[in-house]
């Protein structure tokens, strides 16, 4: 016989489940967020280096949603992946080049570039040789048809870079533009295996 006093357990959880739907609900916000991936953080390892975290957070954050845009409004209804269109731009840029360094140029990973180039090949897009200088290597350039199709698709990609950097002013673009320069030139030791 229960007590008619006692508290029905579906209710006593009901205030929890109440909060649980309401933030479930809740659009989070890009400030929002950035301050309880903060406090996360700060919980997690009360020695974390704000502006470190706060600079790679943001960093990763911008350049993920940048390339899901690129992905999605330009390079995809042109029929190429984000990756592709790197590597077209990265032969227009430095002419003949050997897949690994083509990889290492366009951030695109060894184990990706044969399947990427693969691809670029059978759409005509570029050109796989023998090397001059090692015959047992091969180069890799644009065909005429990777050409016209990189025109096209940089100038669309270029003003879809426009829309985002419209958020800063030409000053405010050209500092960070600099600085990301220096980051990227900045080669942080290599992490020694720690135990935690």
């Amino acid at each position: 016989m229960i007590a008619e006093d006692a508290e029905d357990p579906a209710s006593a959880d009901e205030p929890f489940r109440m909060t649980a739907n309401v933030q479930k609900a809740k659009r989070i916000g890009s400030s929002e967020y950035e301050s309880l991936a903060r406090a996360a953080a700060i919980e997690l390892y009360p020695d974390v280096n704000p502006p470190a975290m706060g600079l790679c957070f943001n960093l990763i954050r911008a350049a993920n949603r940048m390339t899901t845009d690129m992905e999605v409004s330009v390079h995809r209804p042109m029929g190429i992946s984000f990756a592709g269109y790197r590597l077209l731009f990265t032969i227009k840029s430095v002419g003949q080049v050997n897949p690994n360094e083509l990889a290492r140029l366009s951030s695109v990973s060894t184990a990706s570039i044969a399947s990427l180039l693969n691809t670029l090949q059978k759409s005509g897009l570029v050109i796989r040789e023998p090397d001059p200088a090692d015959k047992r290597k091969t180069v890799v350039q644009l065909s005429d048809e990777g050409e016209q199709m990189l025109a096209d698709l940089f100038q669309i990609n270029n003003q879809r870079e426009q829309a985002w950097a419209a958020g800063l002013t030409e000053t405010e673009a050209s500092i960070l533009a600099q600085l990301l320069r220096k980051l990227l030139l900045h080669h942080p030791a290599p992490r020694t295996s720690q135990k935690l």
